[in-house]
């Protein structure tokens, strides 16, 4: 950068999550999938096709009540149960768009992208700043590849 003498340089920055935060498009879900006989749990978050808005998911927290190794998957079909959406981490601005789900089923759902371990009653925070951006009609899922257990996550997302 180049400076003239006698002119003066301000500089404004602001990081991009506490922007969303005040703007009223940072967003937190959770779900959670009871264990199930014979049943892979699945926690997702989802953006509705026709929702007119994009995702950013910032973070993605996970716990499984037995020790086993988790996938982190595309998935771009709905899960079963809709938990709810977004809470606004704006306290009192409008909820999202995007929702949290939860299925059990006979089969690991969505195509793996990353896989992790974790130990029982471990919440687990993956080192990933940023993880994806959902375009409506896309979903993100943590699935566990061990049957019969428990499975709670938590997603945090920008919407615009």
């Amino acid at each position: 950068m180049r400076q003239n003498l006698g002119t003066a340089l301000t500089v404004t920055a602001t990081e991009k999550w506490l922007a969303a935060v005040q703007a009223g498009q940072a967003f937190s879900g959770i779900a959670n999938q009871a264990a199930v006989a014979a049943q892979f749990p699945h926690c997702q978050l989802f953006n509705p096709v026709g929702s007119g808005k994009t995702a950013l998911v910032r973070a993605v927290l996970f716990q499984f009540t037995t020790a086993s190794f988790f996938n982190v998957a595309l998935d771009n079909v709905q899960r079963a149960t809709d938990v709810a959406a977004g809470v606004n981490l704006l306290n009192g601005g409008a909820a999202g768009v995007c929702h949290t789900r939860a299925e059990s089923n006979a089969v690991a759902q969505g195509t793996p992208f990353a896989q992790f371990a974790t130990l029982a009653n471990v919440t687990v925070l993956p080192p990933i700043e940023w993880w994806m951006q959902l375009a409506p009609g896309q979903g993100l899922d943590c699935v566990g590849t061990q049957v019969n257990t428990q499975l709670f996550g938590t997603f945090m997302w920008i919407e615009t």
